[in-house]
């Protein structure tokens, strides 16, 4: 089992355990049994500072994950909840279904997929939105 440390800097509520099995819903679905991955929710000031510090581009991000081990599997992945907000916003999405994308997005990077080219998006966008669609809970309470 993927074990899953979420830490929220957030106003929002989460359900851990929502989160729990979609994270073991994927990671079980690209072959990884056990493993440990920590979720940290913060700001969009902390994560432009991660990508200006880790990929030299001073941007707005809503996602950033780490690999730290492969045997055992570990792994980080930060999220804005500012940057899922007007994401959300922007393409006329739930704030619920942008963030559940979100985390969607940092499992997939953290399994090998890539997103750098066009077609690597596009690729990446179907697997989402097929997670999307067959993981039909909410990832934040109410």
């Amino acid at each position: 089992m993927i074990e899953i440390s979420l830490h929220n800097d957030s106003n929002l509520s989460f359900d851990s355990d929502s989160i729990n099995n979609l994270s073991n819903l994927i990671f079980n679905n690209h072959g990884y049994l056990y493993g440990k991955i920590n979720i940290i929710i913060t700001d969009d000031d902390t994560l432009r500072g991660m990508k200006k510090k880790f990929f030299n581009e001073d941007v707005f991000t809503d996602v950033i994950a780490f690999n730290i081990e492969n045997d055992p599997f570990e792994g980080e992945i930060y999220i804005s909840y500012h940057r899922v907000q007007d994401n959300a916003e922007r393409y006329n999405q739930k704030f619920q279904d942008e963030f559940k994308r979100v985390i969607i997005h940092g499992l997939l990077h953290l399994c090998g997929h890539e997103d750098s080219t066009r077609t690597e998006k596009k690729n990446m966008r179907l697997i989402e939105d097929k997670f999307l669609n067959e993981f039909n809970y909410s990832v934040i309470q109410k």
